[in-house]
């Protein structure tokens, strides 16, 4: 059963994920569908985000490893505008999408920099997993350990940093994300 629900989330980030920077993964699923272009990164975080069911040895998630290249900081968006974007980026980027979420979606855009320009970009559904408590206004920097904490009601997957700060520590607290 867990391998069709690891399945079944695969393929729908795959589905339902955009990359912002251009750099697609095209994957057939047949029937005569058209093959939808999804990002890596989305497919890697919401792998590891499904892997975190298998118990809490498996909750850490290494962003070095969901976004495979060259970055100095990743950064969440939610509930935001490009101009806000760009302003906690600190520099123009005109790949930003005008509004985060994107119409009709329920989603965060991870935006992964290098220097003063976004690396890779990638939006990331609430149907995987939530990335609403991540709201550090600078980012986190490379190195910064990550993991998957559960809801008491709902068994809700966020992610969350190792160390929280308060106001993440607020957040996870009042959705009821656990600690470890």
């Amino acid at each position: 059963m867990l391998v069709l629900a690891t399945a079944g989330f695969v393929v729908w980030a795959v589905a339902s994920s955009d990359s912002g920077g251009g750099r697609t993964t095209t994957v057939s699923i047949g029937g005569g569908l058209a093959p939808p272009q999804s990002s890596p990164i989305a497919v890697r975080l919401a792998n590891a985000v499904v892997r975190a069911n298998l118990g809490p040895r498996f909750r850490t998630v290494d962003m070095t490893r969901v976004a495979a290249l060259p970055w100095d900081r990743v950064y969440v968006f939610r509930d935001t505008t490009s101009a806000d974007i760009q302003r906690r980026l600190g520099f123009d980027w005109n790949g930003a999408p005008d509004t985060v979420p994107r119409s009709g979606e329920q989603e965060s855009l991870l935006a992964f920099t290098s220097g003063r320009r976004v690396a890779a970009s990638a939006f990331f559904s609430d149907a995987i997993g939530h990335l609403d408590c991540l709201t550090a206004e600078n980012g986190y920097p490379r190195g910064t350990r990550f993991e998957v904490r559960f809801t008491r009601r709902g068994h809700d997957p966020y992610l969350a940093s190792s160390a929280p700060d308060d106001a993440e520590k607020a957040c996870l607290s009042a959705v009821g994300a656990r600690a470890r």
